[in-house]
């Protein structure tokens, strides 16, 4: 006997392709949906911002950015770190220039406080000098008879100097000495000594 050949029908051929069709599109989302979940060819990224921008889903969906490479995150972090290098140099620069116009100025206030140190040593020099001056001047007055002290102090013409010598003598020769002068330059010596207020 002879087996006959069963013809096929052609809805048999259709479910066939139509099966065919079903896994294709089965396989291709599968293979689309593991791109998308483990983002191979930053596939994820691309949809995520494509969804993002239909107007149904983009409440559902915001932009992102394309994932980086780990290469990528060390190249931008080594960026960081240049970018915060420069700001620190550049503030130290700064204060490396404020410190250099403080010392300058420190400079200068040294050179006026020198300056002034010895201005003041040579005001201390003179006034010693003229002490000593003085000083040796009252003696000689003190050593002289009154009559003779009030013949040379009535020659000497700088008043003040005058009163610095009477009130450096002692008090007795003083009096002997303004008693023997012309009452009225006595009177004007004496009111130079009275104490000023």
């Amino acid at each position: 006997m002879k087996t006959a050949k069963k013809e096929k029908s052609p809805a048999g051929k259709g479910k066939k392709i139509l099966i065919f069709i079903v896994i294709i599109l089965v396989a291709s989302a599968a293979t689309f949906g593991v791109m998308i979940a483990f983002n191979i060819g930053n596939t994820g990224v691309k949809t995520n911002n494509f969804l993002a921008t239909l107007p149904v889903a983009k409440h559902f969906f915001k932009p992102i950015g394309p994932v980086k490479t780990p290469q990528e995150l060390e190249e931008e972090k080594l960026e960081a770190q240049r970018k915060q290098l420069e700001l620190e140099k550049t503030q130290m620069d700064e204060f490396s220039e404020q410190l250099a116009q403080w010392e300058l100025q420190l400079k200068a206030k040294e050179s006026e406080l020198i300056d002034r140190e010895k201005y003041i040593e040579g005001l201390r020099r003179k006034l010693e000098t003229r002490l000593d001056n003085i000083t040796k001047l009252t003696e000689y007055y003190e050593k002289m008879e009154p009559e003779d002290a009030v013949e040379i102090l009535n020659n000497i013409a700088d008043n003040e100097l005058v009163v610095v010598i009477l009130k450096n003598m002692k008090q007795q020769n003083t009096s002997e000495i303004l008693a023997l002068m012309e009452p009225a330059r006595a009177a004007r010596l004496m009111e130079m000594m009275a104490p000023q207020e």
